[in-house]
């Protein structure tokens, strides 16, 4: 938990840092998020479906608990239609497994953990900007580090077509529909400085 907690320090220095902030130029933005249905939530589903079948039913999950991606980025507005950013998420999907016998006895085998972090740099296409209202494109892509058993690196990315953005000045609120490891469906609320 530590490595975890220590990345996701990290990362927000090194976005926070890279970036050139100038506090009083309404450019800047700071997203905290919530996503669901991520890729790593299709990756268990798939897994559990596809050890179930190949085990001709001998293996399942029960009690599962997904939380969801909790997503923080940093945004710079360059002109009226494009800004850039990076992000980190994290997630954590848990369940119990149980081996089944030909009676349909459980017998339980243990837990299943699986957290990811994924950091990425991103970009946002803006289709228009109100004053209280507005509707852009994300695309991002970088890295996952899933930690399991051991710790592995895949490929992580978010394309979101459809975004909106409404509120006041200083904040707004999100909503998102794309694909990726933040997810189908994002909410959250950005701080615009």
């Amino acid at each position: 938990m530590k490595i975890i907690v220590k990345t996701i320090i990290i990362s927000i220095a090194l976005v926070l840092i890279t970036t050139n902030i100038n506090a009083n130029s309404n450019k800047n933005e700071l997203n905290f998020e919530y996503g669901q249905f991520t890729i790593p939530q299709g990756a268990y589903i798939f897994g559990g479906i596809l050890g179930a079948a190949f085990s001709l039913g001998h293996f399942s999950f029960e009690n599962t608990v997904v939380t969801g991606s909790f997503n923080f980025g940093y945004n710079r507005n360059v002109n009226d239609w494009f800004g850039y950013g990076g992000l980190t998420s994290f997630e954590y999907i848990t369940s119990d497994t149980y081996s089944v016998d030909n009676e349909g006895n459980k017998k339980p085998n243990g837990k299943f953990n699986m957290g990811v972090i994924t950091l990425m740099p991103t970009t946002h296409f803006f289709w228009f900007r109100h004053p209280h209202f507005g509707m852009y494109s994300k695309l991002g892509a970088g890295i996952g580090l899933v930690f399991n058993d051991e710790t592995s690196v895949i490929p992580a990315f978010q394309l979101s077509p459809v975004c909106m953005e409404f509120g006041g000045n200083k904040y707004k609120g999100i909503f998102e529909l794309g694909v990726g490891t933040q997810g189908i469906a994002i909410l959250g609320i950005k701080r615009i400085f």
